[in-house]
């Protein structure tokens, strides 16, 4: 006898978000992802101005600026053109977040000039139509975080 779906998986609405879920541990990452996840976070609590100020000791000003707004750029393009919003942890938290681990990847194919790579996988959370300048944007700050050494070493 066919079973009720909704009996068969039951919501529970104590579940985290979608895109929220952990997967790892931003120590895990990287140093390029992992400083990109931790300015995503900075950028969501603070804006782009806090964003260009962590990166200028490593950074012109000028460049600071540039990458601050390649993903200022990136971040609205995600809640514009994302095919649901994306999820974040807290910036002080340890985890890193489904999507979290998404961003990273999409900076680090960014970082190593990868623009094919970086559209495939920006298809997978955005419209088709954002894929190229998504590709673009990671780029950008990927490569402006490759330029402030911090390929090289970790930084948080």
């Amino acid at each position: 006898m066919p079973r009720d779906f909704l009996q068969d998986f039951p919501s529970n609405d104590a579940r985290v978000p979608i895109g929220g879920a952990p997967v790892g541990r931003i120590d895990d990452l990287g140093p390029i992802e992992a400083r990109a996840v931790r300015l995503l976070r900075l950028w969501c609590e603070s804006g782009a101005e806090a964003v260009a100020a962590r990166l200028t000791p490593d950074l012109d000003p000028g460049p600071a600026r540039a990458a601050a707004g390649a993903l200022d750029a990136l971040a609205r393009l995600c809640a514009a053109a994302g095919r649901r919003p994306l999820m974040r942890h807290a910036a002080d938290c340890a985890c890193l977040g489904a999507d979290e681990a998404w961003f990273a990847r999409l900076i680090g194919h960014g970082a190593e000039a990868a623009r094919e790579e970086a559209m495939m996988l920006a298809m997978a959370f955005l419209r088709a139509e954002a894929a190229g300048e998504a590709a673009h944007l990671a780029e950008a700050l990927g490569l402006g975080l490759r330029r402030a050494g911090i390929s090289r070493r970790r930084l948080h």
